[in-house]
């Protein structure tokens, strides 16, 4: 566990590293994920941005060892496996890449899986309860240390809330949903939909760009799917929403093309 106030600061060093990416300074962005790490070393996504970054700079050696250390602190995150089958096919190593892959596979569908599941009780509990129910249950789940279940739960809290024009407690909803799962790509994207409803289209633009970067960093395919859903929908409020939403695609067909040339090399 880390104090408040670090906490912050590695926020606030992992979302300069994101905005340095999407400026295309990934030399600046790789000391920000570097700052990230050593403030929270215990968590997994600085290591793989670092990853991602150093395999874009051609350092695919150190790439491999930022992925291996973003495995060691969460090996059922797909991702980090999708980044070590990565740079293990630029080393060469294509056996070890195929068993990267198959396991990242693994972990994507058995994850998208728990997902569905996950998401229709929340539905379930919040035509049965209410999003009042949902914000204590989450709170129960979060202290018992079940964070992304407690995400789910403030996800659809948010939207029951939304769907009853309570937007202040949709907005407190998300907020508690990114306190407990900083990561969660569904959290950041219940938030964008109250932005919007509140007219803060500003705001709910610049979230999306900075999913954006999530997204090309390897998240789950369920993940992407619904990133590009609501970039599309929301396209009109700037146009960079509809290059981000196909980008993202791209972005993953390219990675999915770029493995399955190296690794059967």
């Amino acid at each position: 566990m880390v104090s408040d106030a670090v906490f912050e600061r590695y926020k606030e060093a992992l979302k300069q590293g994101h905005v340095a990416m999407l400026r295309g300074i990934p030399k600046e962005a790789l000391e920000h994920y570097g700052e990230a790490a050593r403030l929270a070393d215990h968590r997994a996504l600085p290591h793989l941005s670092k990853g991602s970054v150093l395999l874009q700079l051609g350092r695919a050696q150190d790439a491999l060892a930022s992925f291996d250390r973003a495995v060691e602190r969460s090996p059922d995150e797909a991702t980090a496996h999708t980044g070590r089958a990565s740079a293990l096919a630029a080393l060469g190593r294509a056996t070890e890449a195929r068993a990267a892959v198959h396991e990242a596979e693994r972990l994507d569908a058995q994850r998208e899986r728990a997902r569905a599941l996950a998401e229709e009780q929340a539905r379930a509990a919040a035509r049965r309860q209410g999003p009042d129910a949902l914000v204590d249950e989450s709170e129960a789940l979060a202290r018992a240390g079940d964070s992304p279940g407690a995400a789910v739960l403030l996800v659809a809290a948010a939207g029951g809330y939304v769907a009853r024009g309570a937007l202040d407690a949709a907005l407190d909803a998300c907020h508690r949903g990114v306190a407990v799962a900083p990561d969660s790509v569904d959290v950041h994207l219940a938030m964008v939909r109250c932005h919007v409803e509140r007219g803060w289209h500003e705001r709910a633009v610049e979230r999306l760009l900075l999913l954006g970067r999530f997204i090309e960093l390897g998240t789950d395919a369920g993940a992407r799917a619904t990133f590009e859903a609501v970039c599309l929908e929301q396209q009109g409020l700037d146009p960079r929403l509809e290059v981000m939403a196909h980008s993202a695609d791209a972005a993953a067909l390219e990675v999915d093309a770029s493995e399955n040339t190296e690794v059967s090399a």
